[in-house]
């Protein structure tokens, strides 16, 4: 779980901008914070919304982040980091059987992945993909705009599988109004066919759900995932 507490100032979005910006009106007057998100946010960038920010340590560029975003379909984190970071801080055992934390981000060629975990000594391979789009029948889709580095982490995982390596891809759903996810097909037919390919080779995919409020993100349960 990612405990937020008392660390969190509420606000209204003004516009995001220049990608990593954004402008949060709050008591304290127009504050600009660091947007941790390179996608299109497509649905969560309504004029107006309420918004959460956090202070970010000494010697940051901008003394505020963008974490949390709440729309007409549900609430969302903006950050791509927390998804990562809240599977690293539960007991992955309840997703993946049996399995021991090893390390983060393990280098495998010249990719990094997002967990190398253990299970009887053999390696377990991870990637962790934060899911935000969300459709008005909550499907969420992945990735909300082209993305070739997310198509080459797949290929990479169906061939380590092909290899006899364990691998998983788990798509985490930071939007409460998510429901089930898909590849964006229409918007990224690449990446899609790779995850055709991968589940295929043997990669096993999951799909979770997540409770998300001003206090807390915490994982709420399996959801499914569909490839059609």
């Amino acid at each position: 779980m990612i405990d937020y507490q008392d660390s969190l100032t509420e606000g209204r979005l003004i516009k995001r901008y220049k990608r990593f910006f954004a402008d949060i009106e709050t008591g304290d007057g127009v504050i600009t914070a660091h947007c941790a998100n390179t996608g299109r946010m497509t649905g969560l960038l309504e004029e107006g919304a309420r918004a959460w920010i956090r202070r970010q340590p000494p010697g940051r560029k901008l003394d505020f982040a963008w974490e949390l975003v709440e729309v007409a379909s549900g609430m969302a984190c903006i950050n791509t980091a927390r998804a990562n970071q809240l599977l690293s801080s539960t007991n992955l055992s309840l997703w993946i059987p049996e399995v021991t934390l090893v390390r983060r981000e393990p280098r495998v060629g010249s990719h990094r992945f997002d967990l190398e975990l253990s299970r009887g000594g053999k390696p377990v391979y991870v990637e962790i993909k934060s899911v935000t789009l969300c459709e008005d029948d909550g499907v969420g889709l992945f990735p909300d705009a082209p993305s070739e580095r997310a198509t080459q982490h797949v290929n990479l995982l169906a061939e380590m599988a092909a290899d006899g390596l364990e691998t998983h891809l788990v798509f985490v759903a930071m939007h409460t109004g998510i429901e089930s996810i898909a590849p964006y097909r229409v918007l990224d037919p690449s990446f899609a066919d790779a995850c055709t390919r991968a589940l295929d080779a043997g990669v096993t995919f999951h799909a979770l759900q997540t409770e998300i409020t001003p206090r807390h993100i915490k994982l709420a349960g399996a959801i499914p995932f569909r490839l059609d």
